[in-house]
């Protein structure tokens, strides 16, 4: 019997309007996961800023996912990930309320591996179900960055105090929703 054992694995990355490195950049070499119990510090924003943003901070975050075949079983993992030498802020304008819209948009990136998880667990069950999977991951991919862009736009880069505060509030109550699919 011929076993066959495929992995793929794709990267989702969002960061704001600025292109990242090319996926083999040694910046993706150096990354953590997300927990619910470690967030964010000044000292994870490692990269070079980039001086004529007007952007304080920038969190370069992925969504990855990979799977394997044997026989007609299907088996897949999705991780969130942070990546200190992507990230970079402009040290002399931090402060611990910008930090916090950096965390959320690590949650965020958090949320849609939860939501991944949990299309996938609905819906691919067997080896037959490769094509289902590939598009709930472009679908992942779309909402993320719609979400991801929503975000911005609606704090105005976390300026607008009220509106960050609702998506503090509303990002957390969706994370709760999603606790049976969290990050291990």
């Amino acid at each position: 019997m011929k076993k066959i054992l495929l992995f793929i694995s794709s990267v989702i990355t969002l960061v704001s309007a600025f292109a990242l490195p090319p996926a083999g950049d040694e910046g993706y070499k150096t990354f953590f996961t997300w927990t619910a119990n470690r967030s964010l510090k000044w000292a994870d924003f490692q990269g070079t800023p980039i001086d004529y943003s007007s952007e304080v901070a920038m969190t370069a975050s992925s969504v990855e996912f990979s799977y394997y075949t044997k026989g007609n079983q299907i088996d897949w993992v999705v991780t969130a990930k942070y990546f200190p030498k992507l990230s970079w802020s402009k040290k002399k304008l931090q402060s611990d309320y910008i930090l916090k819209h950096e965390q959320l948009h690590f949650d965020i990136t958090e949320l849609y591996a939860r939501l991944f998880r949990k299309r996938l667990a609905e819906n691919v069950h067997s080896a037959k179900d490769i094509a289902k999977l590939k598009v709930i991951s472009k679908d992942i991919m779309k909402e993320w960055a719609n979400e991801e862009n929503d975000y911005d736009r609606e704090t105005k880069h976390s300026t607008d105090v009220k509106q960050q505060t609702a998506w503090n509030l509303s990002i957390q109550q969706r994370l709760d929703e999603l606790k049976d699919f969290a990050s291990k």
